[in-house]
């Protein structure tokens, strides 16, 4: 209590400085006005004395500046001089007339003065005098009169400059008086009101029956300069007032809620900003803050009942509402099924699991599925920029060289690049908002083509009728070739196929339709697929590069079943393609409907 009253008694002291400064200016300004009047008074006294002069003197350069400009003008032009001739003399009879009044008074004041001395005397020459001066001075166009027409405008300018300057110091203000004590002077009702709210938020902190009965009385009130109380400020005072046990600490404020007062708010700022400064280290460009607000900086008097500890707060504030949980993976888990089973995405999973899709995911291992939930959640704003996919079209379209049900990609389909920036929003690790902010064009998608067969197929196979025109070209037409015959049309000894190049990886189709026998590694074919086209006639696609079916399954004509290659052996890549019977090979070219060479 004793540190409460030094601090009372500095604040007193403080707010006479104050006072007795703002009295001395106030004396300082009222001297100031003073001396400036008086300035003022001998300024209009000397100004009589020397207004003839000074008329006389202008017009003299006023007359001598008129005749120079009108011998100017005159050698210049010589049609508007009758009319400029008019206006000079109106300008110079304007400019000299109160000289040449002067004059005349002053030639008839000295005619009356001799005749009088002549006809009756020195006395009444000196009376005529007098009352000539009189008139000179005091008379209709007399000196005293022209001076006063200049000079009072003059002090009525200073007098409404001295009285704006005093008004713009007063302010309306409200005064506050509440139990019948006055407190000072604040800027509306409004104030104790605020004031009367925090004072309940102090008072009755964890239930305290404590009250305090608060009758205030306002009134408006025209005052020089005097400082507004703020609404801490009231509340102190009231509470300073009271008869009730105070203590001066900082108030703790959660979401605008009080929750104590602190003997000391260092520690608690600095355990706050040790909690961003952790999200600070993994995210350094992003903008951190807590998403509760907490107010901790305001310090003034609370109820001794209401200090908490300083360290039990930062327990709490460090503390967590929810652990963290995790899934426990079972053998032959992935990230998919991880996903699947616990209803979270891929990426809400690797943002919880770094690399979780890119490791393998043994039996047993801890996948967490839910971050800890700390007392105070943190915002992290940051911007990233990535690239993402956009989705091609399918065009489809007619081709009468393939058979009716049969589908053939002619242009595969080529996924788009956008360049992504975006302000991504998270609490706590978890994303809660993502705002695209721009996008820009890497690549534009490839739309795919896939042709659709409109030819009629034959009827089914049968070894009669196995012959020519029945197996379609097994690649894309118009883009391969037949690169080695076999040994009956020239090809080297041993060779019983065709050999057809296009390009690593081009796509082979069905001959005809049927049912895959062999999708496999075979020998010196390297991959190779064999089809059973149920007329006792199979084909052979042997050194692919990719299998496309599996065996037994059912296939139609002009279906893409594997990609050109170059295993087994071979000297480079191409497509061997046989017709066979059991053990018995043929010519593929009698079996073709068209042969295409290079």
């Amino acid at each position: 209590m004793a540190d409460t009253e030094n601090k009372d008694t500095a604040k007193l002291e403080e707010k006479q400085a104050k006072a007795e400064e703002k009295a001395e200016k106030k004396k300082i300004r009222k001297a100031a006005r003073s001396e400036f009047l008086n300035n003022i008074a001998i300024y209009l006294s000397n100004f009589g004395r020397y207004i003839i002069m000074i008329f006389v003197g202008l017009a003299k350069r006023t007359g001598k500046g008129i005749v120079s400009a009108a011998r100017f003008i005159l050698k210049r032009s010589e049609n508007f001089t009758s009319a400029l001739m008019k206006k000079i003399g109106y300008l110079i009879v304007l400019l000299i007339s109160p000289v040449v009044k002067t004059i005349h008074a002053l030639k008839r004041a000295r005619s009356d003065i001799e005749d009088n001395k002549k006809e009756k005397g020195l006395g009444a020459a000196v009376k005529i005098a007098f009352s000539h001066l009189g008139d000179f001075i005091f008379g209709s166009t007399g000196v005293a009169v022209t001076v006063f027409n200049i000079a009072a405008p003059i002090v009525c300018v200073v007098f409404l400059f001295n009285i704006v300057s005093y008004a713009s110091d007063l302010n309306y203000f409200v005064k506050l008086t509440v139990n019948g004590k006055f407190l000072g002077y604040v800027e509306n009702e409004q104030v104790f009101y605020d004031a009367d709210e925090i004072l309940k938020d102090r008072i009755n902190y964890l239930g305290s029956d404590e009250s305090i009965r608060l009758e205030p009385q306002f009134s408006i009130e025209l005052v020089n300069s005097a400082p507004a109380l703020t609404k801490y400020q009231v509340a102190d005072m009231i509470l300073e007032y009271s008869d009730i046990s105070v203590e001066y600490a900082y108030g703790f404020y959660l979401n605008g809620v009080f929750q104590g007062a602190i003997p000391d708010n260092e520690p608690v700022k600095k355990a706050l900003d040790g909690i961003l400064e952790k999200y600070r280290a993994n995210h350094p460009n992003a903008d951190i803050s807590f998403r509760d607000s907490m107010e901790y900086d305001t310090a003034g008097l609370y109820l001794s009942g209401s200090i908490i500890d300083t360290d039990w707060l930062i327990s709490q504030l460090l503390s967590v509402k929810a652990n963290a949980g995790f899934y426990i993976a079972e053998d032959g888990d992935t990230a998919e099924t991880i996903s699947a089973k616990t209803g979270l995405s891929l990426r809400q999973l690797e943002l919880f699991n770094s690399g979780l899709s890119e490791n393998e995911i043994t039996e047993g291992q801890r996948i967490k599925i839910r971050e800890e939930i700390p007392f105070l959640s943190v915002n992290v704003s940051v911007v990233e920029e990535y690239d993402t996919e956009v989705d091609y079209g399918t065009e489809y379209y007619n081709d009468n060289n393939l058979y009716t049900g049969v589908t053939r990609v002619t242009t595969e389909g080529v996924p788009g690049i956008e360049h992504v920036t975006a302000d991504v929003t998270y609490v706590n690790n978890i994303e809660t908002s993502r705002r695209i902010k721009n996008v820009v064009t890497v690549s534009d998608p490839v739309t795919e083509r896939i042709a659709l067969g409109t030819k009629i197929p034959p009827e089914q196979y049968s070894p009669e009728d196995a012959g020519y025109g029945k197996f379609i070209w097994p690649m894309d037409v118009g883009k391969s070739h037949v690169s080695e015959l076999t040994q009956w049309d020239g090809g080297y000894a041993g060779h019983l196929g065709i050999d057809i190049v296009e390009y690593y990886g081009a796509p082979i189709y069905a001959g005809a339709s049927g049912t895959v026998i062999l999708a496999g590694w075979n020998y010196g074919y390297g991959n190779c697929v064999i089809i059973d086209h149920g007329n006792g006639l199979q084909t052979l696609y042997g050194h692919c590069s990719e299998l496309l079916v599996t065996v037994g399954e059912q296939v139609i004509q002009g279906q893409n079943i594997a990609k050109e290659g170059s295993t087994g052996q071979v000297t480079g890549p191409h497509m061997h393609f046989e017709v066979r019977s059991g053990n018995q090979k043929y010519n593929p070219i009698n079996f073709l409907e068209h042969v295409y060479y290079k």
